[in-house]
Protein backbone atom coordinates (compact mmCIF):
# COMPACT_ATOMS: atom_id res chain seq x y z
CA UNK A 1 0.00 0.00 0.00
CA UNK A 2 1.24 3.57 -0.81
CA UNK A 3 1.30 6.31 2.11
CA UNK A 4 -1.34 7.88 0.61
CA UNK A 5 -4.23 5.31 1.14
CA UNK A 6 -2.98 4.86 4.81
CA UNK A 7 -3.49 8.18 5.54
CA UNK A 8 -7.05 7.82 4.08
CA UNK A 9 -7.85 4.53 5.83
CA UNK A 10 -6.43 5.63 9.47
CA UNK A 11 -9.29 6.53 11.73
CA UNK A 12 -9.12 10.46 13.33
CA UNK A 13 -9.41 10.77 17.18
CA UNK A 14 -11.86 12.90 18.39
CA UNK A 15 -10.78 16.31 19.74
CA UNK A 16 -12.81 16.67 22.57
CA UNK A 17 -15.21 13.74 24.83
CA UNK A 18 -18.16 16.16 24.37
CA UNK A 19 -17.37 15.41 20.28
CA UNK A 20 -18.18 12.20 21.33
CA UNK A 21 -20.89 11.82 22.95
CA UNK A 22 -22.60 14.36 21.08
CA UNK A 23 -22.12 11.30 17.90
CA UNK A 24 -23.08 8.46 19.77
CA UNK A 25 -25.80 10.03 21.08
CA UNK A 26 -27.29 11.78 17.73
CA UNK A 27 -30.28 9.46 16.31
CA UNK A 28 -31.56 9.81 13.18
CA UNK A 29 -35.34 11.06 13.26
CA UNK A 30 -37.75 8.35 11.19
CA UNK A 31 -40.14 9.76 8.96
CA UNK A 32 -43.53 8.05 10.02
CA UNK A 33 -45.12 6.55 6.89
CA UNK A 34 -48.87 6.42 6.71
CA UNK A 35 -50.68 2.99 7.63
CA UNK A 36 -52.83 1.18 5.03
CA UNK A 37 -55.36 0.99 7.77
CA UNK A 38 -55.29 5.24 8.01
CA UNK A 39 -55.93 5.46 4.28
CA UNK A 40 -58.51 2.98 3.91
CA UNK A 41 -60.51 4.82 6.39
CA UNK A 42 -59.93 8.04 4.41
CA UNK A 43 -61.42 6.54 1.34
CA UNK A 44 -64.52 5.20 3.32
CA UNK A 45 -64.82 8.88 4.89
CA UNK A 46 -63.88 10.84 1.65
CA UNK A 47 -63.90 14.87 1.39
CA UNK A 48 -67.53 16.70 1.37
CA UNK A 49 -68.52 15.34 -1.68
CA UNK A 50 -72.28 14.26 -2.01
CA UNK A 51 -74.10 11.15 -2.15
CA UNK A 52 -71.47 10.07 1.20
CA UNK A 53 -72.27 8.96 4.16
CA UNK A 54 -71.98 11.32 7.26
CA UNK A 55 -70.34 10.74 10.52
CA UNK A 56 -73.67 10.36 11.98
CA UNK A 57 -74.87 7.33 9.89
CA UNK A 58 -71.55 5.04 10.45
CA UNK A 59 -71.80 5.97 13.94
CA UNK A 60 -75.24 4.88 13.92
CA UNK A 61 -74.32 2.25 11.60
CA UNK A 62 -71.27 0.63 13.92
CA UNK A 63 -73.55 0.91 17.15
CA UNK A 64 -76.81 -0.99 15.66
CA UNK A 65 -73.87 -3.43 14.30
CA UNK A 66 -72.62 -3.64 17.92
CA UNK A 67 -75.75 -4.25 20.04
CA UNK A 68 -77.14 -6.57 17.12
CA UNK A 69 -74.06 -8.55 17.97
CA UNK A 70 -74.26 -8.21 21.95
CA UNK A 71 -78.22 -9.41 21.58
CA UNK A 72 -77.00 -12.54 19.56
CA UNK A 73 -74.57 -12.95 21.93
CA UNK A 74 -77.20 -12.65 25.19
CA UNK A 75 -80.00 -14.73 23.20
CA UNK A 76 -77.30 -17.92 22.39
CA UNK A 77 -76.10 -17.66 25.54
CA UNK A 78 -79.35 -17.65 27.42
CA UNK A 79 -81.68 -20.36 25.00
CA UNK A 80 -78.62 -22.94 24.39
CA UNK A 81 -75.66 -22.60 26.11
CA UNK A 82 -77.16 -22.31 29.58
CA UNK A 83 -79.99 -25.03 29.48
CA UNK A 84 -76.92 -27.04 27.48
CA UNK A 85 -74.24 -26.42 30.61
CA UNK A 86 -77.45 -27.48 32.98
CA UNK A 87 -78.25 -30.56 31.66
CA UNK A 88 -74.85 -31.76 31.34
CA UNK A 89 -73.97 -30.66 35.24
CA UNK A 90 -77.64 -32.52 36.36
CA UNK A 91 -76.41 -35.71 34.69
CA UNK A 92 -72.76 -35.38 36.19
CA UNK A 93 -73.93 -34.88 39.94
CA UNK A 94 -76.06 -38.03 39.77
CA UNK A 95 -79.19 -36.12 40.60
CA UNK A 96 -80.83 -37.18 37.29
CA UNK A 97 -80.78 -40.78 38.87
CA UNK A 98 -82.72 -39.49 41.82
CA UNK A 99 -79.51 -40.71 44.69
CA UNK A 100 -79.36 -37.20 45.76
CA UNK A 101 -81.03 -35.21 48.51
CA UNK A 102 -82.16 -31.76 47.51
CA UNK A 103 -78.97 -30.10 49.67
CA UNK A 104 -76.85 -32.63 47.65
CA UNK A 105 -79.05 -31.27 44.69
CA UNK A 106 -77.95 -27.97 45.34
CA UNK A 107 -74.23 -28.55 46.29
CA UNK A 108 -73.36 -30.65 43.70
CA UNK A 109 -75.52 -29.41 40.67
CA UNK A 110 -77.11 -25.73 41.45
CA UNK A 111 -73.86 -24.08 42.68
CA UNK A 112 -71.71 -24.92 40.10
CA UNK A 113 -74.21 -24.19 37.13
CA UNK A 114 -74.55 -20.28 39.15
CA UNK A 115 -70.85 -20.20 39.37
CA UNK A 116 -70.31 -21.17 35.71
CA UNK A 117 -73.25 -18.57 34.58
CA UNK A 118 -71.62 -15.54 36.73
CA UNK A 119 -68.97 -16.51 34.80
CA UNK A 120 -70.21 -16.23 31.65
CA UNK A 121 -72.07 -13.25 32.27
CA UNK A 122 -68.78 -11.39 33.43
CA UNK A 123 -66.75 -13.02 29.96
CA UNK A 124 -70.02 -11.84 27.85
CA UNK A 125 -69.33 -8.38 29.45
CA UNK A 126 -66.16 -7.51 28.93
CA UNK A 127 -66.68 -9.10 25.38
CA UNK A 128 -69.70 -7.00 25.24
CA UNK A 129 -67.52 -3.40 26.52
CA UNK A 130 -64.60 -4.37 23.91
CA UNK A 131 -67.38 -4.74 20.97
CA UNK A 132 -68.59 -0.91 21.96
CA UNK A 133 -64.86 0.26 22.11
CA UNK A 134 -63.99 -1.32 18.94
CA UNK A 135 -67.22 0.93 17.60
CA UNK A 136 -65.95 4.23 19.08
CA UNK A 137 -62.42 3.89 17.68
CA UNK A 138 -64.22 3.33 14.48
CA UNK A 139 -66.39 5.88 14.40
CA UNK A 140 -63.17 8.14 15.61
CA UNK A 141 -61.22 6.69 12.75
CA UNK A 142 -63.75 7.81 10.38
CA UNK A 143 -64.31 11.24 12.17
CA UNK A 144 -60.51 11.93 12.11
CA UNK A 145 -60.17 10.94 8.38
CA UNK A 146 -63.38 13.31 7.34
CA UNK A 147 -61.58 15.83 9.76
CA UNK A 148 -57.93 15.29 8.02
CA UNK A 149 -59.52 15.07 4.01
CA UNK A 150 -61.49 17.73 4.58
CA UNK A 151 -58.60 19.93 5.50
CA UNK A 152 -59.50 20.59 9.52
CA UNK A 153 -57.53 20.94 12.52
CA UNK A 154 -57.56 17.71 14.24
CA UNK A 155 -55.55 18.07 17.43
CA UNK A 156 -55.04 14.69 19.70
CA UNK A 157 -55.89 15.46 23.61
CA UNK A 158 -53.13 16.61 25.68
CA UNK A 159 -52.14 14.58 28.38
CA UNK A 160 -50.02 16.58 29.86
CA UNK A 161 -50.79 19.00 32.80
CA UNK A 162 -50.67 23.04 33.36
CA UNK A 163 -48.64 24.23 36.04
CA UNK A 164 -50.96 25.10 37.91
CA UNK A 165 -52.56 21.91 37.88
CA UNK A 166 -48.89 20.70 38.75
CA UNK A 167 -49.08 22.77 42.10
CA UNK A 168 -52.55 22.32 43.68
CA UNK A 169 -52.82 18.55 42.63
CA UNK A 170 -49.76 17.53 43.96
CA UNK A 171 -48.72 15.02 46.85
CA UNK A 172 -49.15 17.48 50.42
CA UNK A 173 -46.90 16.17 52.86
CA UNK A 174 -47.48 17.27 57.11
Amino acid sequence: MSPQTLEKTEPTAPTSTAATAKKTTAKPVKEQKESKLRTGWRRLAPRKETGRFSVVVWAGFFRAVVLLADCLLAFITAMVIIPLLGAWLHQQSGASRGALSADATIAMWLMPLLFLVALLAAGEIVVMRGMWRWATRMIAKIRDARGEAAGADVTPKSTTRTTNQNKTKGKRSK
